[in-house]
């Protein structure tokens, strides 16, 4: 998975701290941790590491989002490592299936790992985007959430065709989050009466979120693009592994910490 990209002094300084204590922090140990990437690949793994961000109630100051999610979703490697197979979840059941080397394959894979972990880092807050709509004969000012799945999808409907790619990734990114982090927000409550939601054009369903998601990354997705356009190619043939490497991750690591950056859609 990743590099030192997107990890600041800061966080490198935590990981030294964790490791060697505070008396072995110095500016050479951060500058070896950013120069050296299979001493930085050694460190984000270690259980020491995952046991003080879990732990620590001033690792959210302390840290950026982008360290904590880096950690995680390597732990989550590691954990499909012990045993061969995942579960999945239905209202009725819980089902294993034997599939956890492929996800284990697909989300070490460094350029998935990287783009999941961005993804994430960018749900840890709330932006809008203002766009003045014509009504009639007047413009009314029309603000759009970038967390809100039907307001990308009217922006992409109001841009020309060059500023849609990055939209459309935008709407494949929320249907991945929001199916991942927040499954249950998706699906029906057994023998239960659903929340009150507000009225919502596109069904929130598990089903309904993957439509959007492989459809919205294959739209985002150009061969010009690279390294990225590959990427979010394959985040459309394969969402389904995609979306069970970020359930494992809020299954096992956000729900029950304090790591609570993100708030339930709906």
């Amino acid at each position: 998975m990743g590099r030192t990209h997107g990890l600041s002094d800061h966080d490198l300084r935590f990981v030294a701290e964790t490791l060697w204590g505070e008396q072995g922090v110095t500016v050479d140990a951060v500058q070896q941790l950013r120069a050296r990437e299979d001493l930085l690949d050694v460190a984000l793994e270690d259980d020491r590491l995952v046991r003080r961000l879990l732990g620590y109630e001033q690792a959210l100051v302390r840290v950026s989002p982008h360290l904590v999610f880096s950690v995680l979703l390597r732990r989550v490697s590691r954990d499909l490592t012990a045993r061969p197979y995942t579960l999945e979840r239905t209202p009725a059941e819980t089902v294993a299936v034997f599939d956890a080397p492929q996800v284990r394959r697909f989300i070490a894979e460094p350029a998935i790992g990287n783009y999941l972990v961005q993804m994430l880092t960018s749900f840890v807050r709330t932006e809008t985007v203002t766009v003045w709509v014509r009504r009639g004969e007047r413009y009314r000012r029309r603000r759009f959430s970038t967390l809100d799945l039907e307001d990308m999808i009217e922006l992409a409907g109001l841009v020309g065709e060059e500023e849609a790619p990055p939209i459309y990734r935008r709407i494949a990114d929320i249907a991945l989050f929001t199916s991942g982090i927040f499954p249950d927000f998706l699906r029906p409550r057994r023998g239960g009466v659903p929340p009150l939601r507000r009225a919502r054009a596109i069904p929130p369903t598990v089903e309904t979120y993957e439509e959007h998601g492989r459809r919205f990354y294959r739209l985002a997705s150009k061969p010009e693009q690279g390294p990225e356009g590959r990427v979010l190619a394959t985040l459309a043939e394969e969402f389904p592994i995609a979306r069970k490497s970020l359930e494992m991750l809020s299954d096992r690591y956000l729900r029950w910490t304090r790591l609570s950056w993100f708030h339930s859609p709906g």
